[in-house]
Order: structure tokens, then C-alpha cells, then sequence
């Protein structure tokens, strides 16, 4: 399954939470009633996450570890992610998918029933999958292309860039050329409008007209591009305080997790204003070196020192050396 992660992308419902309209709820009808303890299974602890390791720390490094193939490893912390991070079964699924000392039946159903629960939770990965599973007959799901496209829509309309774009050639390739256009122009928005331009060009006025007119129905119920980027912070300082938390353990000791994601979320944006970080390494250094200087030194913005932006670009350096140089320039700056 492919789907994007911008820097990267986002874990939390945060374009319209576990609600549904009642088109949803009559495709929800499609799928199995599933609860969560029906669908998890218990999650073993690891040298990685554990009972104490709260949601947020272990959904980044279960997505971590993910990356870097550790998938068992990977999967119990999602397991212990999930009930608060619905994106977390998107992984899960792939990593089902992949368990090939299970027998297929068994394999199948466990990455469905993954993609099942979260879908009828409006998470537009899942949705894309269940979009897969109808058209391509996957997981051990009969084809049923009606049914795949309704899916399609669905993570289309809650954001999704790439169930956007096939959606569109799929209206295309059917000459239903008014469709797709309105599509492309959903797309477009803060935009390049060229695509939309040059579909337009081939297009009769009628066609125009009934392309704009779905387009502004459309707009009414698509997130908009600024949800999703939202969406992409959020599972960005996620992600960001996972690798914090594992390269120095004792950052951010003693604050709540809500507290703790906001405060490593505004310091990348600071970060990103800036510009004065090339590498996400010298980010997770700037967040650590931020916090642990806002400790003693809560009034110093220390991307104003030249010396300290000097070690905070310096990846050759542990995160403790990382600090400790730090700290020991504040130290002598502001005695």
C-alpha cells in the first residue's frame, strides 16, 4: 500500500474525527462489525515500547521501526499505538501482509479486519485500502468494482492526494470527462491550475459547465489541503518526539504528553522558519537542546547563537554531547 507522509504524514483524525455522513454509514454497512478488542491482539513488550510507553511514543516508533524492517518489533508497538492512532492499522495491515510463517487465510483476514476497523473511522489509508482489497481482489476480498470505487471516493473526499488523482483518471479513461475535471480542480487548489487548464481545453462548454458546478458540491465536503497539512504536523512532532525519546530518553522527563507534542511541534515550525537546519537530525537536536535549555534559560532563543547552531548542525555528535556543548556555551554566554 503506498500513501504519503509529507515530513511525515499525519495519525489523528483530525479532518472530521469518527463521525460519519450517512453516505459513509451505508458504506460502513459494507464491512465487518468489528470492535477493537475483536481486531487487536495483545501486544507483546519489547526493548522498544512497553506498558508504561505512552500512545503517541509508541505509534512513532512503531512507524520507525517499520522503516527499518523490524516489523514484529514494529507491530507490537502499533498494537499498543492503535486505540488512539487509527493510521497505526494501515501498518499493521502491510505488516500482516508480510507474516508469510502464517497461513494465508489467517494472514488475510487479520489485514483486512485492520483495514475494516479503521476505514469505518474515516482514516483515508484505510480507505484507500479497502479500495485495493474490492478492485484488485486483495486480502483475501472477492473483486467487486462498484464497491472499490465508492471506497476510492470516500478517501478521496477525506484528503487523500493520490486516491484524488486515480479517482480523476478513472473518470478520465471512462470519458467522463466533466468528473475528472472537477476533480483535477479540487487538486489544483493553491495550486498549479495547468492540469486543470489543459483538461479543460479538451472539453465542451456543457461539459465545463456541469465540471464547475460539481466542483463547487465537492469543495463543500472535501478536506481541504490545509487539514491534511495540519494532519501532517501533528503526525510530524509525533514522529519527531518517537526519535527524541529513543536517541535521549530523559528529554521532556516529567511532562504530559499533550504538553510534550505541543512543545516539539511549535519548535519544528520555529525550526522551519528559520531555516537554519538542513538535516532532521539537527532538528531533533534543536527540540532536545530547546527544551533543556528553556529549563535554565527560559528567555534565550538559542537559534539566535551562531556557536550553538554551529553544534546543533554537528551529526557527528551524540544527542549528550549535543547538549552538553550547548548548554556549556549558554553557560559561559549567560553566566
Amino acid at each position: 500500500m503506498k500513501f504519503h507522509h509529507f515530513l511525515p504524514l499525519a495519525a489523528v483524525t483530525v479532518l472530521i474525527g469518527c463521525s460519519t455522513h450517512p453516505a459513509e454509514s451505508d458504506l460502513n454497512d459494507t464491512l465487518p462489525k468489528l470492535t477493537l478488542q475483536q481486531v487487536l491482539p495483545a501486544a507483546t513488550a519489547n526493548e522498544y515500547c512497553n506498558s508504561t510507553t505512552d500512545s503517541d511514543i509508541a505509534y512513532g516508533v512503531g512507524y520507525n521501526l517499520y522503516n527499518e524492517d523490524k516489523l514484529q518489533e514494529a507491530k507490537s508497538c502499533l498494537i499498543m499505538a492503535a486505540p488512539k492512532h487509527d493510521r497505526a492499522f494501515c501498518y499493521l495491515s502491510m505488516i500482516a501482509e508480510q507474516e508469510h510463517s502464517r497461513n494465508t487465510i489467517d494472514r488475510n483476514t487479520e489485514a483486512f479486519n485492520y483495514l475494516a476497523y479503521s476505514a469505518s473511522r474515516n482514516d483515508w489509508c484505510a480507505e484507500y485500502g479497502m479500495y485495493q482489497n474490492f478492485t484488485e481482489g486483495r486480502r483475501g476480498t472477492t473483486p467487486d468494482q462498484a464497491l472499490g470505487e465508492r471506497w476510492l471516493e470516500r478517501s478521496a473526499k477525506h484528503g487523500y492526494p493520490d486516491a484524488q488523482q486515480t479517482l480523476a483518471m478513472h473518470y478520465t479513461s471512462r470519458g467522463d470527462l466533466a468528473s475528472s475535471y472537477a476533480w483535477v480542480k479540487i487538486m489544483s487548489i493553491g495550486d498549479d491550475p495547468s492540469n486543470a487548464q489543459t483538461l479543460k481545453e479538451r472539453m465542451t462548454p456543457e461539459q465545463v459547465a456541469q465540471g464547475d458546478k460539481l466542483f463547487v458540491e465537492l469543495r463543500k465536503v472535501v478536506a481541504s489541503k490545509q487539514a491534511l497539512y495540519e494532519e501532517a504536523r501533528v503526525e510530524e512532532a509525533v514522529i519527531f518526539a518517537a526519535d527524541i525519546h529513543t536517541e535521549s530518553p530523559d528529554t521532556f522527563k516529567g511532562m504530559s504528553p499533550e504538553a510534550r507534542q505541543n512543545f516539539v511541534r511549535t519548535t519544528i515550525a520555529t525550526a522551519r522558519e528559520r531555516e537554519l537546519f538542513k538535516k532532521r537530525g539537527a532538528v531533533s537536536n534543536y527540540v532536545i537542546v530547546a527544551w533543556h535549555a528553556q529549563q535554565q534559560y527560559p528567555s534565550v532563543d538559542i537559534a539566535q547563537n551562531k556557536q550553538i547552531v554551529t553544534v546543533l548542525n554537528n551529526l557527528d555528535l551524540s544527542a549528550d554531547e549535543t547538549v552538553t556543548q550547548s548548554l556549556a556555551i549558554l553557560k559561559k554566554t549567560y553566566p
